[in-house]
């Protein structure tokens, strides 16, 4: 049995680069609606396959388009629903993509109650520390990760040339902390020998 909050803990920090600030309507945050599809998508599997939706159906409420929509994670029969989404499309002009937007409202609804990017639902992006942190862990995550091989061969490395050698041969993990750390604390015990050994000869 999984617990309560595992999804939840998985997928409620939301990268800011996903997200925009609107001043209408008093000001919120944005979230990019592919960017949560994509989420859902590693969460849980390919839509239709791992989760989806259903849009049991479209009303009209004066200048509104109201969609109603149930939704499903795991299984066909894990469902809940319907949410309702809604999108203005008689405003000084008629918006023909307004079911479309009423559709997304409603899927953001649903994602957003399993957890997804709760900390923009709990009001966490309007501290800036916060939206600071967050970016940082992201782009982090984003970093070249070394393979371990890579680093294991720097902890083993003979000599400062040989050292160097692995250095210049993996460039493409030198931003990696664990490498450069590797490499530097092999470094200063390479270069403690020296003397001793030197003194040996």
């Amino acid at each position: 049995m999984t617990g309560n909050m595992d999804i939840w803990s998985a997928v409620e920090k939301t990268d800011p680069r996903h997200t925009k600030a609107v001043t209408q309507r008093g000001g919120f945050t944005a979230i990019g609606a592919n960017y949560q599809i994509m989420n859902a998508t590693k969460q849980f599997g390919p839509i239709g396959i791992g989760w989806g939706y259903t849009v049991e159906k479209f009303e009209r409420m004066d200048s509104m388009v109201i969609a109603h929509v149930t939704f499903w994670h795991g299984n066909r029969e894990n469902v809940f629903g319907p949410i309702l989404g809604c999108a203005e499309m008689f405003g000084k002009k008629a918006d023909s993509d307004a079911p479309k937007k009423a559709m997304t409202d409603a899927i953001t609804k649903a994602l957003s109650q399993l957890g997804f990017n709760a900390d923009v639902f709990l009001g966490k992006f309007d501290d800036n520390k916060y939206v600071a942190e967050v970016e940082a862990e992201f782009r982090e995550a984003e970093r070249p990760k070394a393979p371990q091989e890579v680093i294991d061969w720097s902890h083993g490395a003979g000599t400062l040339e040989s050292l160097g050698a692995i250095w210049t041969a993996n460039k493409q993990w030198q931003s990696d902390p664990a490498f450069l750390a590797a490499k530097n604390k092999r470094k200063s015990e390479l270069s403690d020998k020296i003397p001793y050994m030197e003194a040996t000869e």
